[in-house]
């Protein structure tokens, strides 16, 4: 109980000299912070809990049954004692009194004769005030030394270090999953003892509000959780059992959970604002929207090493769950698998990276060597770690080629975008294209969309107005027989007969010419054919 001083403490008053403990000695711990004089024999609804309760029985003296149950009463109320003055009114104190006294571990006191109230109240009250004057000046204390820490922009290692200065204890401070992230001299103690340490919590029945004393092994650990609302930064983790500990040490260690919570959300706070600007700031990079001069600069506010040969790579979260990621735009689901996809890129593309969120994406710029083999490992090396920190979700990754100069990024960011839709395309949703590896596809996109959909409309536009009017599929026909070259395949392919087969390919030839003769009409046809399925835009 936090104020007021232990009973044994005022029983060494001077006004006490001579007072005698009869019954309940096991409760000399009980903290007294009120007095009170019993003076009617309905005493019970007027006392408060932590009280010493003086009378000279003689409201009850008359009824003995009374008197039997006023101490179960009193204890019940949590009162930290009576002292009684019998000998004026009661000749001695009931043998029942004694017996639910010691039964109950509640201080039975036995007065002299001659002791006064008045002086008893007043002595009691004067030490009370002394220690509350005490600790109120070493709460102050305590709260201006972590203060003057956060405002001096001091971390989470001075927190520990006050702490373990205040109340004699190694300190550690560990994050949400119990690793030790920094701590005071002689907390390397404290990780020993906790390195398997799980930290407990509510959902184990323990109060996040006030140290929880714990078993490490041999060794006795204090543990007091971090946290800001509903969520657990972390712990202070102190050696020691938390039985041991002072009224002032909790107060000391509950203000520094308190500051260290609050230090923790700042940090977090700066963290997410320089994450946002260094986004922009990456934006603008493959956006072709910064000029050397400020690249520069940033590179140095950033620690970015742009002296390293680098190529964009672009993961997009395409499903989630079995539904598209349209669907779950906006949601913690998106958050979460955003976040968990970050770190999978931070892992497969390693420290070197430079890693940004985007809305349903993650970029980088990923160090990579020229050769088409680094690229395809690159993509490759996130793919399986996206499937891994992604379980429940398809992540397709587009990977432009490397350069040199950072200013070149942007073409770099415009071929991993095309590596990444056409991928899509050509493969299915959850795969890893390089833009290196996109062949014919490669030559078609870096043509005018113009001047593509003009080609391929010529060649096929007889086609596709027959398909209109007679409600055909001449276009699919000859694009599965383009891709096989071989009729009787085409037609098992496309479930018709093949005479039926041999019928579309001969009208095909009456309106486009020859396909099966004509190498290069075969090929422009083709080319026309894919043009038409290339993503746009």
């Amino acid at each position: 109980m936090i104020g007021g001083v232990p009973l044994r403490e005022v029983l060494a008053l001077a006004p006490l000299d001579g007072a005698r403990v009869v019954a309940g000695a096991t409760g000399l711990d009980r903290r007294v912070r009120h007095v009170n004089v019993m003076e009617v024999p309905d005493i019970l609804p007027w006392v408060e809990a932590d009280e010493l309760l003086l009378t000279t029985a003689y409201p009850l003296r008359d009824d003995r049954a009374a008197l039997d149950e006023l101490v179960p009463g009193l204890a019940g109320r949590g009162l930290a004692g009576l002292a009684l003055k019998p000998a004026r009114y009661i000749d001695r104190i009931p043998d029942e009194m004694v017996a639910a006294a010691d039964r109950l571990g509640f201080p039975l006191i036995e007065l002299p004769p001659d002791s006064s109230f008045n002086d008893i109240i007043n002595s009691v009250l004067t030490v009370i005030l002394n220690a509350q004057a005490v600790r109120l000046q070493r709460t102050a204390a305590i709260h201006e030394r972590f203060t003057a820490i956060v405002l001096g922009g001091g971390g989470l290692r001075q927190i520990a270090e006050a702490l373990a200065e205040s109340i004699a204890r190694p300190v550690a401070i560990v994050d949400a999953a119990g690793v030790i992230q920094t701590g005071s001299t002689g907390s390397e103690a404290v990780g020993r003892a906790g390195r398997a340490l799980s930290l407990p919590g509510p959902e184990d029945g323990h109060d996040d509000a006030h140290p929880i004393g714990i078993r490490a092994g041999e060794r006795a650990l204090t543990v007091q959780p971090i946290r800001v609302g509903s969520e657990r930064f972390g712990a202070l983790v102190l050696l020691g059992d938390a039985s041991a500990l002072g009224e002032g040490d909790v107060e000391a260690i509950e203000y520094a959970a308190t500051v260290a919570a609050l230090r923790q959300v700042q940090a977090r706070a700066v963290a997410e604002s320089d994450r946002r600007f260094q986004a922009i700031c990456l934006e603008e990079l493959v956006t072709g929207h910064v000029d050397r001069a400020v690249l520069a600069e940033r590179a140095v506010a950033f620690s970015w090493d742009l002296s390293l040969p680098r190529a964009v790579v672009i993961a997009r979260i395409e499903e989630i769950g079995d539904r598209p990621f349209a669907q779950v735009a906006g949601t913690a689901d998106e958050t979460s698998a955003r976040r968990r996809l970050a770190e999978a890129a931070r892992v497969a593309l390693g420290r070197n990276a430079i890693i940004w969120e985007r809305s349903a994406e993650v970029a980088a710029l990923a160090p990579a060597g020229p050769g088409e083999a680094d690229l395809r490992d690159l993509g490759a090396r996130l793919l399986e770690e996206a499937r891994r920190a992604v379980p429940d979700g398809l992540v397709g990754i587009g990977v432009g080629r490397s350069v040199a100069d950072p200013l070149a990024l942007a073409e770099s960011w415009i071929e991993a975008r095309r590596a990444l839709e056409i991928g899509r395309w050509g493969k299915g949703a959850g795969g890893a294209t390089v833009y290196e590896d996109l062949g014919v596809d490669r030559l078609l996109v870096g043509l005018p969309e113009a001047d593509l959909v003009e080609f391929a409309s010529s060649l096929l536009a007889p086609l596709v107005a027959y398909d209109e009017r007679h409600r055909t599929d001449l276009v699919g026909t000859l694009e599965v027989f383009l891709e096989t070259r071989n009729a009787a395949l085409a037609a098992r392919r496309l479930f018709v007969h093949y005479n039926t087969l041999k019928n579309r390919l001969r009208l095909i030839e009456e309106l486009v010419g020859s396909v099966s003769t004509d190498p290069g009409r075969a090929l422009g046809l083709g080319v026309a054919l894919r043009v038409r399925r290339l993503p746009r835009g």
